[in-house]
């Protein structure tokens, strides 16, 4: 890909991107330490990754501690949801979010996931709800703050 081949070639010294594609894309690199994770970006260690240091602990006001996780862990926890449309009944709501939750902690299906190198890490549809609710109550403040660090210029 552009990516390996700009960091292969002295192009770029760093780049963000998800555990699960890192370790089986980059396995030599990380096997001879040509590539190292210096940060997490999510709210708890992954569990292969206990010593590497997550983004929040870095922060120093609450501020930043907020920036962090509305910017990063936030985005993360709900960046491939499964949705109904708003009018869907509720007991069918319920009935379909503990099928895939079930699924989702399925032996079989986390064997395969394993083999495929695939986390799993369901965020459940309440939770989702919470996150997206919160996103939409943001200060004005940290929204300005967000743009200021997101959107180039």
């Amino acid at each position: 890909s552009d990516i390996r081949l700009a960091a292969e070639g002295g192009e770029v010294a760093g780049f963000c991107t998800g555990w699960e594609s890192f370790k089986s894309t980059w396995r030599k690199a990380l096997d001879t330490g040509d590539a190292i994770i210096v940060v997490q970006a999510i709210p708890k260690a992954h569990p292969e990754l206990p010593k590497v240091p997550l983004a929040i602990q870095f922060a120093k006001t609450e501020e930043a501690r907020r920036l962090i996780e509305v910017g990063a862990h936030d985005p993360g926890a709900i960046a491939r949801p499964f949705v109904l449309p708003p009018a869907t009944p509720k007991d069918r709501v319920q009935l379909l979010r503990k099928a895939f939750l079930d699924t989702l902690k399925d032996p079989e299906f986390l064997a395969d996931a394993n083999k495929a190198n695939l986390d799993i890490n369901p965020v459940g549809g309440e939770e989702i709800g919470k996150i997206v609710d919160n996103l939409f109550r943001l200060d004005a403040s940290l929204v300005a703050k967000l743009k200021q660090i997101l959107i180039p210029k």
